[in-house]
């Protein structure tokens, strides 16, 4: 087995992929999801706790010295900071960016596409990820599994 998760697609690419189809359906049906001074608020504070949760993530790999990306090897399991409320932070940020970027352009469509998003990035990106670092750390993996949640 390779030393990295066999992930097939980059996670940003099902982000953008998600955003480009809501941008599409609102381009041609419209349909908004709030008026626009609480949509933008609500998007600008949804991307904002986006920012700062990819931050504080990347500042926990950079302390443990292991990869942000997840096409290199993992070198240490982290549980530290965020990773103890979430075991996908990374992952949870760019749902909230979504979601965010969904408010700012007050689109409903695209708030709708959020489900099948998180679903796709879960079942392309998350589980691979999981089964490799169960390989790689075993009952230490299990463990924390049990102890944090997936998302939240």
């Amino acid at each position: 087995m390779q030393d990295r998760a066999d992930v097939r697609i980059m996670p940003p690419i099902i982000l953008i992929a998600a955003l480009g189809l809501g941008l599409m359906a609102r381009a041609h049906f419209g349909a908004r999801i709030l008026p626009s001074e609480p949509a933008a608020a609500i998007g600008s504070l949804a991307i904002g706790a986006s920012i700062a949760l990819v931050f504080s993530a990347l500042r926990e790999l950079q302390r443990a010295k292991t990869a942000f990306d997840v096409r290199k090897p993992t070198r240490s399991l982290v549980e530290t900071g965020v990773f103890a409320l979430s075991r996908n932070p990374v992952y949870l940020s760019m749902m909230l960016l979504y979601v965010g970027a969904a408010f700012l352009l007050n689109s409903l469509w695209m708030l709708l596409l959020f489900l099948p998003t998180g679903s796709a990035l879960c079942l392309a990106v998350i589980r691979p990820e999981e089964r490799y670092l169960e390989h790689k750390f075993g009952d230490s993996y299990r463990a924390y599994r049990r102890r944090v949640r997936r998302w939240i």
